[in-house]
């Protein structure tokens, strides 16, 4: 057992160690790693504790980027920090998950890969027209979905673009509502996010 009183707590003092899953899915705890995949079915299937003891995380291939090296000089790639702003957020529908979620406000739309919102407990009706996205990587088929979202005990229902392929693991809070009702701070060189309710 540590002296950790919640997953976030273990994640401030070992997330460095995550490095060693890059290109999965996480399951934490406050005693540490307790499921990792790159499937997330197959991740979230290997959970025995209650959802609310545990976050969920996708750790991406640029989060742990080494130095470039050029005999005799070395460089780090353009960025300065390693830091991703994610931030804790819970996830609702039939079933519920926490999960830590990239802040992108250059995203029009949240969005949650396919297993995660089949995991959720979504489906498809034959009769549904998917939508089409256009990314950096491509076009992309999605659907929108209503989600119950909780970030710091606020809840919102907002509309979330599931993604129709197995070939995107991305999950993004975007601007759609969130930004509406949240003034948000990014303070990278803390490594911190700040969240401020709007009430009105």
């Amino acid at each position: 057992m540590t002296g950790n009183k919640s997953p976030d707590d273990w994640y401030q003092a070992h997330w460095q160690e995550l490095k060693e899953y890059v290109g999965e899915w996480v399951a934490y705890s406050k005693d540490g790693v307790i499921s990792h995949d790159r499937d997330y079915l197959m991740m979230i299937d290997r959970v025995q504790l209650d959802p609310l003891e545990y976050v969920i995380e996708r750790i991406f291939e640029n989060e742990f980027v080494e130095p470039i090296k050029f005999y005799p000089v070395r460089f780090r790639t353009v960025r300065a920090s390693n830091w991703q702003p994610k931030y804790l957020v819970t996830l609702s529908h039939q079933n519920t998950r926490q999960l830590k979620i990239l802040v992108d406000s250059g995203a029009d739309f949240c969005l949650m890969p396919r297993q995660l919102g089949i995991d959720l407990g979504y489906g498809i009706n034959i009769e549904e027209v998917m939508s089409k996205a256009e990314g950096v990587g491509g076009e992309v088929d999605y659907v929108l979905r209503r989600v119950n979202v909780s970030i710091d005990g606020n809840i919102l229902t907002v509309p979330i673009a599931w993604l129709q392929t197995d070939d995107a693991a991305e999950c993004l809070l975007g601007r759609e509502v969130i930004f509406d009702r949240f003034d948000i701070e990014f303070k990278q060189r803390d490594r911190q996010i700040i969240f401020k309710y709007r009430d009105n």
